[in-house]
């Protein structure tokens, strides 16, 4: 399975002409793309920094940014190792097969992880980052989802990179409105563009 990302500024124009090339591509190499559109999130000071055109200080409704406590004698901050990828790879929207745990690994080995560990000492909460410099991949297992803890990772992620001089960015499914209500607590705002992304998967 491959994953392919591109920003759409609202003409279409270049993301048609993409949507072409890689539907003539995977016609001669046989494999299946689902599109799909996504909005596009940004921590407000990596839009501070990078973009500040976009904030519109008059219609932005922002709040403490701060996630809602936990309890720290259950839950540990910590990282994943490549062990976990199994783990990610089960809860993962794109996940489920070989090929995505191996990026998964990958993922964990090369870029910056936070996780929460819970009362058994693994990861019941986390969030990764890619190869793009995006946040992806956060996931909480069932029995300790609504919570907070994805909420308090992902927070913690931002904070993380935003000092060590990241852009903080990540997508969310247009039907996601959990996802992007959680977006909004952390004052991560969307960007007025679309987030496209084909999904390559062989035949």
């Amino acid at each position: 399975m491959a994953s392919l990302t591109g920003l759409n500024d609202g003409s279409g124009c270049s993301q048609s002409s993409l949507t072409e090339v890689i539907q003539n591509l995977a016609a001669t190499k046989s494999f299946k793309v689902n599109q799909s559109q996504n909005i596009l999130y940004m921590a407000i000071e990596t839009i501070k920094e990078l973009a500040p055109s976009l904030l519109d200080v008059k219609n932005l409704s922002l709040t403490d940014g701060e996630p809602k406590a936990i309890d720290q004698e259950l839950f540990k901050l910590s990282s994943l190792d490549p062990p976990h990828a199994a783990l990610v790879n089960k809860f993962w929207h794109f996940g489920g097969n070989e090929r995505s745990q191996r990026f998964i690994e990958r993922c964990i080995r090369s870029f910056p992880t936070f996780c929460l560990l819970g009362p058994e000492g693994t990861p019941v909460s986390w969030s990764l980052m890619d190869q793009t410099g995006e946040m992806r991949m956060g996931g909480t297992i069932p029995e300790y989802r609504a919570h907070g803890l994805v909420t308090y990772v992902i927070h913690c992620q931002s904070q993380a990179l935003i000092k060590h001089g990241f852009p903080v960015y990540s997508h969310v499914d247009k039907k996601n409105k959990i996802m992007q209500k959680m977006s909004h607590s952390l004052n991560h705002i969307p960007v007025p563009c679309d987030w496209n992304q084909w999904n390559c998967v062989p035949l």
